[in-house]
């Protein structure tokens, strides 16, 4: 194949447009509206500020708990734990992230 066929203006664009299609699909996750679905959901358990109103749960304050990715925070948080409800189906996965963010701002 030739450089001048790879090269073609229409080839360039229609790669361009993909690729920011894509791109715009991307999300950050929004510590704030995370903050809005932990104390909705979390926080009579996990405590307003990540420290645990009960035994056996992790102490987000600290921040150990968190020490892992979050695909695995989110099977956690989707699945339930312990005495902890499931919460797929209630939360997003958007949700979730937004929740793991505004725990990382607990540290």
């Amino acid at each position: 194949m030739k450089l001048k066929t790879i090269l073609n203006p229409g080839w360039v664009v229609a790669l361009g447009l993909a690729v920011s299609a894509f791109a715009g699909s991307a999300q950050a996750a929004d510590p704030r509206a995370g903050a809005k679905f932990y104390n909705m959901h979390c926080a009579s358990c996990h405590g307003t500020r990540g420290k645990p109103r009960m035994p056996g749960v992790p102490d987000f304050s600290r921040g150990e708990a968190l020490f892992r990715a979050d695909s695995d925070l989110i099977r956690s948080i989707e699945s339930g734990q312990g005495v902890m409800p499931a919460f797929r189906g209630l939360l997003s996965t958007y949700e979730m992230l937004d929740v793991i963010a505004y725990l990382r701002t607990l540290r």
